[in-house]
């Protein structure tokens, strides 16, 4: 059983009050606290130390009152604040339901729900394929998908521009917003950016959705004062790395994160909960840790509190997602995918596509064990009167009536929906067979545009990838997929956990059909890399619907054309990584090992960027080794705090430049392919 959300103050406070020599020893006992037996009785938990010791949580964990410990200690005790330093971390603006689980509630929709759950999957997915592809700074709208008729401006359309000025959504739980903002780019209440042109709309108006307009006030100075202290507490996990960033260390930037709400710096708090989410699951060695993730993270939390310290108000985010009606729509599913994240959160996503291309989405993600993503994709949808799996509705149709849904195309469902259950269309039927006839190059700038904007306010789909080729080969990790406007592409596992099928299906397809052309799905990775999510092919048997889900399905040798012979030239390895990647890989190991990490190395790969002709790569490396290596001393001889403030400052200016460098390198390679270069 899991153990129940915890406000984040709870936490910090129940840290704060164990007495020092106590407080050594808390990370030890988090660890052992993971073999702890926990039960559960309506809305109360139990968690059971030893035979004379029980933690008992009264759900949701929202007050100090609310965890209590039977041992002589309490509340200043090691069990107690174990206990809650497992915990996932409450999300703002939660609720309770009458089961006692608390939820995000969704305005305008008749399903709360944690933001976090649209978005673990794409997370997962990203396994070791380095920062987004985003620019602070760089402007640019989330695009329909490919195909798409509708407008960016029609406000019957998921992400449609609303004329509304300096409101967005953000995500407020374990996975929640990674990028900054474009600077200067207004935006709508739905979080879209305001079309140049657009009409403006009076502060109290209602927009068409229904929504009322707002103008958020200027950055206060309490507001400032929170930004600086999450700084201060992510600077102090910069410095000290994976290893040193335990449960204390977790606590104090859990105070930041509650001082940061108080005051309605949504975004960046969402930020650093996903920062703790994941050093946690770093420290219990959870195999769905992604290195790559905490580091965006950990830039977004630096990057958004810069922006509020600077004045701009847009940075402070939105506790909630609007969802608003988008009329009667008929969906065809596309495919599902199971979700399984380091934040604690497991299920299932299904995409679904109209008759003009846009692509919604359908997500059923909470925090649950791991386990929970194997058998998810067959767990029941509740869309009104339909009664459909994830895998049933990937391969149907669903006609919804008065639906709602989010800016960014995650539909509203539960019994209040009205829908039901309607035939769907194959791969290779229209009105799904036009996402396939976009050509790469211009997939791969709509992700870029989308990833440039923060990640709450993109489309659910803007980084999926849909792909015609022939199988030519195996790779370390999946297949090797011979394009025609994009050369030789790398298909990886989405996921490369044992208890899903991804890794296994693709071995088996470059094995047994290596030669037979493919319909892939899949989502961009970076330089002629995507992770596969299924597949269709006129080969592939009936009784799987017309598409293969990687995650969901196993497939047979049965399900297997037979391999044909593969011309040499055909079999091409894709290109060697950018020198870039240099640059990412010290950020990396800074986050990883903290300021020891700079020690060596560094001035080896700065020379090999200026040799690459990577001159600012290089000048930025090189700043972010001196500053690792200083250390000053006041006249007491301690150390200079200061120094913590220096690293962080030459870490986020490198992370922000290798992330702009990244996008433009990604983009030159897709297009290089795309012109037979």
């Amino acid at each position: 059983m899991n153990l129940p959300a915890v406000a984040a103050e709870v936490t910090a406070e129940a840290v704060a009050a164990l007495p020092a020599r106590l407080a050594k020893r808390l990370d030890a006992v988090v660890e052992q606290a993971g073999a702890w037996p926990v039960s559960g009785d309506g809305g109360v938990i139990t968690v059971r130390a030893d035979d004379r010791t029980i933690v008992t949580l009264s759900t949701p964990v929202v007050a100090a009152g609310d965890a209590v410990c039977s041992c002589l200690l309490a509340p200043r005790c090691l069990h107690r604040a174990a206990v809650l330093s497992r915990a996932p971390v409450l999300a703002a603006g939660s609720e309770v339901t009458a089961g006692g689980h608390a939820v995000q509630a969704a305005i305008g929709s008749a399903e709360p729900r944690a933001d976090a759950e649209a978005e673990t999957s794409r997370e997962a997915s990203r396994a070791s394929a380095g920062p987004p592809p985003a620019e602070p700074g760089s402007t640019g709208h989330p695009t329909a998908a490919p195909g798409s008729t509708g407008s960016p401006s029609d406000p019957a359309q998921p992400g449609a521009a609303t004329p509304l000025d300096d409101s967005r959504d953000s995500r407020t739980s374990a996975a929640e917003s990674t990028s900054a903002a474009p600077g200067g780019q207004r935006r709508g209440n739905s979080g879209e950016p305001v079309l140049a042109g657009a009409p403006q709309v009076r502060p109290g108006a209602r927009t068409p959705a229904g929504a009322i307009a707002d103008v958020r006030p200027p950055v206060t100075e309490a507001q400032r004062l929170a930004a600086a202290g999450l700084v201060t507490a992510a600077s102090a996990v910069l410095a000290t790395g994976i290893p040193g960033a335990g449960a204390v260390a977790q606590a104090e930037l859990l105070r930041a994160v509650h001082q940061a709400r108080a005051v309605r710096l949504f975004a960046p708090a969402a930020a650093a909960v996903r920062v703790v989410e994941h050093l946690r699951a770093a420290r219990r060695d959870d195999p769905a840790f992604r290195l790559a993730v905490l580091t965006d993270d950990l830039r977004e939390v630096l990057v958004s509190c810069h922006r509020v310290t600077s004045g701009d108000a847009s940075a402070a985010g939105v506790a909630r997602r609007a969802y608003g009606p988008v009329g009667d729509l008929r969906l065809h599913g596309i495919f599902c995918e199971p979700v399984r994240a380091a934040t604690g959160h497991a299920g299932a996503v299904t995409y679904l596509a109209d008759a003009g291309g846009r692509i919604w989405v359908v997500s059923d993600v909470k925090p649950a064990d791991p386990a929970a993503a194997v058998s998810a994709a067959h767990t029941s949808v509740e869309l009104g009167e339909a009664r459909l799996s994830h895998h049933d509705l990937a391969r149907g149709g669903l006609l919804a009536v008065n639906a709602q849904a989010s800016a960014t195309g995650r539909l509203s469902h539960g019994r209040a929906r009205q829908a039901v259950s309607v035939p769907g269309a194959g791969w290779f039927d229209t009105p799904l067979d036009m996402l396939w006839q976009v050509v790469p190059a211009a997939q791969v700038e709509r992700w870029l545009t989308a990833a440039a904007l923060p990640e709450q306010e993109r489309p659910a789909s803007y980084d999926l990838a849909f792909l015609d080729g022939t199988i030519v080969g195996a790779d370390r990790r999946g297949l090797l997929l011979s394009t025609e406007h994009a050369g030789t592409l790398a298909v990886t596992a989405a996921l490369d956990d044992p208890a899903l099928p991804h890794v296994t299906n693709l071995r088996l397809l470059a094995t047994h059909a290596a030669g037979h052309p493919v319909r892939f799905a899949g989502r961009f990775l970076d330089t002629r890399r995507v992770a596969g999510l299924a597949f269709a092919a006129r080969w592939l048997p009936s009784r799987h619907g017309g598409h293969a889900d990687l995650g969901t399905v196993r497939l047979t040798r049965a399900d297997m054309p037979g391999a044909l012979p593969i011309p040499p030239s055909s079999a091409a390895e894709p290109p060697a990584p950018a020198p870039l990647h240099l640059l990412r890989h010290h950020l990396e190991r800074v986050v990883s090992a903290g300021r020891p990490a700079l020690l060596t190395g560094v001035a080896g790969d700065a020379h090999r960027l200026t040799a690459a002709h990577l001159g600012g790569a290089a000048a930025f490396l090189t700043a972010l080794g001196s500053a690792g290596m200083r250390r000053t001393r006041d006249v007491f001889g301690r150390l200079d705090p200061h120094d913590v403030e220096v690293l962080a400052q030459a870490w986020l200016t490198a992370a922000i430049y290798e992330q702009a460098a990244a996008r433009e390198t990604i983009r030159a390679a897709w297009a290089g392919a795309s012109s037979g270069d």
